[in-house]
């Protein structure tokens, strides 16, 4: 009988933002099964709401566009203390700003209908495979300094 190694995010937190009920559940299902612990919100308010949410390190939200969602949320909870990194979910080009606000932080933008291998790699990247859930540190020097 041979023993199965757990990956290296055994337990680690994900938040997950997602108002389609569907794909919610399919995502939530998805990062389960690799482990990961997941809180599973359908706005952005319900993670605001949630002070749980501060000890998360990982955010995986879509930026649909609408006032309140996608990087406002992300900007809320970084106001309020998170430091974790976000996989924002993007339908369309992404525009410069949220480029730039992504990789400020360190943050990944990819597209809305990113398949899962795609968005597992992207999570385990931006917790930069530390079991502990902490994020990596990216820190970068702006070269006009």
């Amino acid at each position: 009988m041979t023993e199965e190694t757990p990956p290296a995010h055994d337990g680690i937190g994900v938040m997950l933002v997602e108002g389609d009920p569907s794909v919610r559940r399919a995502r939530q299902i998805m990062l389960l099964s690799e482990q990961y612990d997941v809180r599973s919100y359908a706005t952005g308010a319900a993670v605001l709401a949630d002070p749980r949410s501060r000890a998360v390190p990982c955010i995986v939200v879509d930026t649909d566009g609408s006032p309140g969602a996608g990087i406002d949320v992300v900007e809320a909870l970084r106001a309020s203390g998170w430091r974790g990194t976000a996989i924002l979910l993007d339908g369309s080009m992404p525009s410069t700003a949220l480029l730039r606000a992504a990789e400020r932080h360190g943050d990944r933008v990819l597209d809305r209908t990113t398949g899962d291998a795609a968005l597992l790699s992207a999570i385990a990247a931006s917790l930069g495979g530390d079991r502990s859930g902490r994020p990596a540190c990216r820190c970068a020097r702006d070269s006009t300094e």
